[in-house]
């Protein structure tokens, strides 16, 4: 059986992948500002966000990838969130919050599959739920509930998409691409390169 404890490299790489990634999710945040007002003349501004929303879980897939173990997707995303607000975030704790439960949604994904499943569909399938969660959890903090049905399916599907896109295709790419580099042979995606392929890896 494969060890899954922890060890000091695990969370060094979650501390750099949170300090980046919080850096990262600071600057989309201005960026989903800047297209929502570009769709506003075309009375799309609820999609501004919506169509870059993955990248706020590129943070708990790219790491859990990395790493592959048991709470690396929840703990890193959460670690991004809270770095994000020492940056100066305006959401205060709820933004940890928001961590939390997008974490767990890839998190659940990752445990789902037994830690053991490292491909394009369970990456793309970990954005979705942390998609799903933190849109449920919207629903009432953001007062989603009161939009047209119509309107907000629409925001879903376009998340749904930017999830599999950003923290699902992106983020196995990107993955993988470390992965040939070498910079990250000491960790399991290391373990499963072999002359550039990567595959999944087995008990």
């Amino acid at each position: 059986m494969e060890k899954k404890a922890w060890e000091l490299k695990d969370v060094i790489m979650m501390a750099i992948l949170g300090v980046v990634f919080a850096a990262v999710y600071m600057a989309v945040f201005q960026g989903g500002l800047a297209i929502s007002t570009a769709l506003t003349p075309f009375g799309l501004a609820n999609f501004g966000f919506e169509i870059i929303y993955g990248v706020w879980f590129m943070a708990a897939t790219l790491a859990a990838y990395i790493i592959r173990k048991p709470g690396i997707a929840l703990i890193t995303e959460m670690l991004a969130s809270a770095v994000e607000l020492l940056m100066g975030n305006s959401g205060g704790l709820t933004v940890v919050l928001t961590g939390f439960i997008q974490g767990l949604g890839a998190e659940i994904v990752f445990a789902a599959f037994r830690y053991r499943k490292w491909n394009m569909l369970s990456m793309s399938l970990a954005g979705i739920l942390s998609a799903a969660f933190i849109f449920c959890y919207e629903l009432y903090y953001l007062n989603y509930i009161t939009l047209a049905p119509g309107l907000l399916a629409g925001q879903l599907i376009v998340r749904f998409i930017s999830a599999t896109v950003f923290s699902g295709i992106i983020c196995k790419l990107a993955g993988d691409g470390l992965a040939r580099t070498g910079v990250v042979r000491n960790y399991a995606i290391g373990a499963g390169t072999n002359a550039g392929r990567i595959y999944d890896e087995e008990e």
